[in-house]
């Protein structure tokens, strides 16, 4: 399988709950995870009780038929070992000032955000003593233990941003003991002297001195391990979207990237119109030529984002080699949000909408098989590897270099990376001035794109290309278009219209003409759940306000630890919580409150944002009517949909009364992005999580008075409210995540018979 959830062990989980855990995935078309600490697992890291933990996940993935990867520290970066590898003075990572008054002053720094990280000091991997010691700790202990499961069972170890660069502050760069040698031996130049003199190439030769030897000393050599214990090496590097920042902690970093057995890049951002996107993507189709390569996906979130954009980063990582998804993250539970509290992803049956992974997990298989194929370029751009190290000490400008892979892609130009090979097709690259050179001559990138755009495969209805659109020409005629940025609407496709809806996939030509006939029946709706909302405290706040707009009962979740009050009367509760997997250890509920008509006062403090102190359940509709203080009007739910869109959580069914028309083939959903199964009386006419909705009718049917059923399923993502309106008004964070909708919309903008 291709779909590989990073779990979150968090807490002290007990056999039971990872098996419970185990089986949510298995059920809904997951069955690989990796086992990844990080911050709010309570287990002692390496200790007996992390290593019986680790081998029920083993065991219980063994008996469910499923897969396991492991993680080669606690949270990243790799090769630390959680501080156990930089508590060795000689095995702290090193840098060498390389101009100014302190210029050959060699010293070690200590981290910059250790409540994140968790330990002092950067390891030393340009050490090749201090990386064997990091291999017994952590790779050994895991093959003394489990070694009948390498190989079959265990497919791999993942290494998260290892860098030699963390110590290499501005004016200096990574420095090892020998390093002088090395230099000499490779270049037949003295280090100190050139350093001094400032030559030409000294930055150069030295980032190629230190490329080489993070490349003997950490990735071949544990490259190397992983081979002979039957198993994959993968993982990612620091700043692999950014190729100045990448040569800095990495080197040459295409070629190291390419020394891992499965090669992988960080995409955790799912921001398709990032400028350097197609970088990051251009390299790791460089690196997984031969053997595929694997993504870290959607970590930034939002938890909400939906199925149809995640669909559409799985084909644009397949169309660059990718054939492992690692999908971050899955929580265990979610007490990792009180350490890292700015973005939330998640990847378990939390999610309200987790059966739609079958179909993702699906969609997954059909890319991979993408993935396998070829394609060839009509031109070469040389990756700047020589540029950024001649330049490490500096901020370097590559703006011209990422619009140039921007404009050659949505020109739909085929290209591809080249390090310093061969190639048998026109080169462009840049010279130390960053101007664009095509095969030795200065050009525009309008020049460039005139010159080699040849008959697009995709264009608006003025035959014009388009920005945001992608497309992938494959040699055995085969394509992929993708819909990453650009409006949904009519476009031309090999020059038939066709609507392309946001985010969609478009694997092979289809000219959809059949007749269309809008119907709009009023459906009566049916919750299968209460809703839940949250009351947010940002800051200082201690104070939110309920507005009941009509008598309402409801019941609180509290956060454990949390003291909460209504109208100045404590919140006491009594049972146990109901809320979701990850989250009802974490919660406890007070007994059913009536709220009459009108306002009411929930004192609370210690908000987070993924993590809300007082959450308010019950049967009513949610929405916020002011900010200040926080203020929620609860009012009755609705009871009909016909054509306006409407805010809940968790799974709603809308039912009406309809005759299926004679020679009928389908129904058609336009304008909703969820989860959607459709019924007509008990019998089910599929599922699908994107556009198009599009569900066969049976033809006995036809003629038939029926109950037409159409059942959505939202994210968790309304449990924690606006959350772009957190981070607007925050006071502090240390990064990101997407923003949710804030609102999950049931409902959809027209239904439609097709004949």
């Amino acid at each position: 399988m291709s779909l590989i959830v990073m779990t979150a062990v968090t807490g002290k989980p007990s056999k039971e709950k990872i098996i419970e855990y185990l089986k949510g995935l298995k059920e809904n078309g997951i069955n690989e995870a990796l086992l990844y600490p990080r911050s709010g697992c309570e287990l002692e890291y390496l200790s007996q009780e992390w290593f019986d933990t680790i081998s029920w996940f083993i065991e219980g993935a063994k008996s469910l038929d499923m897969s396991i990867w492991l993680y080669d520290d606690f949270n990243w970066p790799s090769g630390d070992c959680k501080g156990k590898v930089s508590a060795i003075p000689e095995f702290r990572l090193k840098s060498i000032v390389t101009k100014g008054k302190d210029i050959g002053k060699i010293s070690y720094k200590s981290q910059h955000n250790s409540s994140l990280f968790g330990e002092k000091f950067f390891p030393n991997l340009l050490s090749s003593d201090a990386v064997d010691y990091f291999i017994s700790l952590t790779h050994e202990e895991y093959y003394k233990r489990f070694s009948e499961y390498f190989g079959n069972v265990i497919k791999g170890i993942f290494t998260d941003e290892p860098s030699i660069g963390y110590a290499a502050e501005e004016d200096s760069v990574p420095y090892y003991d020998g390093m002088e040698k090395d230099y000499y031996s490779l270049f037949g130049r003295d280090f100190f002297s050139d350093m001094k003199s400032e030559y030409d190439n000294f930055y150069l030769y030295t980032i190629k001195t230190v490329s080489k030897k993070f490349n003997e000393c950490y990735i071949s050599k544990i490259s190397s391990w992983c081979k002979s214990h039957n198993i994959l090496m993968t993982g990612h590097f620091l700043c692999d979207d950014i190729p100045t920042a990448a040569v800095k902690h990495s080197g040459d970093f295409l070629k190291n990237l390419s020394t891992l057995s499965l090669p992988g890049i960080d995409e955790i951002s799912t921001s398709f119109d990032n400028i350097n996107e197609l970088s990051l993507f251009g390299a790791i189709e460089y690196a997984g030529r031969k053997n595929g390569a694997m993504a870290e996906l959607f970590a930034l979130g939002p938890c909400d984002m939906s199925y149809a954009k995640k669909r559409a980063m799985l084909y644009l990582s397949a169309c660059h080699k990718i054939d492992h998804y690692f999908l971050a993250i899955s929580h265990l539970d979610m007490r990792g949000n009180i350490f890292v509290c700015d973005f939330f992803s998640n990847f378990n049956v939390d999610q309200c909408d987790f059966s739609g992974m079958r179909l993702l997990s699906s969609e997954a298989e059909i890319a991979k098989s993408y993935a396998k194929k070829d394609f060839t370029p009509q031109i070469y751009v040389r990756y700047p590897f020589e540029l950024c190290a001649k330049n490490v000490t500096k901020n370097l400008d590559l703006s011209c270099f990422y619009e140039l892979l921007n404009e050659l892609t949505y020109n739909q130009i085929q290209w591809k990376f080249t390090n310093d090979e061969l190639v048998n097709a026109p080169i462009i690259e840049l010279n130390d001035r960053l101007e664009i050179m095509l095969d030795g001559t200065v050009s525009s990138i309008a020049e460039i794109c005139d010159k080699f755009r040849k008959n697009p495969l995709v264009t608006d209805l003025n035959l014009d290309t388009v920005r945001g659109i992608f497309v992938r020409k494959y040699d055995d005629g085969s394509f992929v278009i993708i819909n990453l940025f650009a409006p949904y609407g009519e476009y031309l496709v090999d020059g038939q219209k066709r609507f392309i809806d946001t985010h969609e996939v478009v694997l092979s030509p289809d000219t959809d003409q059949r007749k269309r006939q809008t119907f709009s029946p009023t459906f009566n709706i049916k919750y299968h759940n209460k809703n839940v909302a949250r009351l947010m405290y940002l800051n200082a706040s201690k104070e939110a306000k309920i507005t009941c707009q009509n008598d309402s009962v409801v019941s609180f979740e509290i956060r454990n630890g949390t003291e909460a009050y209504i109208n100045g009367q404590v919140l006491t509760c009594t049972n146990e919580s109901d809320l979701t997997f990850g989250m009802r250890e974490l919660y406890s509920a007070t007994s059913e409150l009536y709220l009459k008509n009108g306002v009411h006062t929930i004192k609370a403090e210690n908000d987070l944002k993924y993590m809300p102190s007082v959450l308010v359940s019950g049967d009513f509709q949610a929405e916020v009517s002011s900010y200040e203080p926080y203020t929620l009007a609860l009012k009755r739910r609705k009871c009909t949909f016909c054509k306006e869109k409407f805010s809940d959580y968790g799974k709603v069914e809308m039912y009406a009364e309809v005759t299926v028309p004679e020679g009928v083939s389908s129904i058609e959903l336009s304008g909703t992005t969820l989860y959607t199964t459709l019924f007509i009386d008990e019998i089910s006419l599929g599922e699908k999580i994107c556009s198009p909705y599009i569900f066969n009718v049976p033809n006995n049917l036809w003629g038939k008075t029926v109950c037409l059923r159409i059942i959505q399923y939202s994210s968790m993502a309304p449990i924690f409210g606006d959350t772009d309106y957190w981070d607007k008004n925050a006071e502090s964070s240390q990064w990101r995540g997407t923003p949710s909708t804030t609102k999950v919309l049931f409902g959809f903008d027209s239904i439609k018979w097709i004949y």
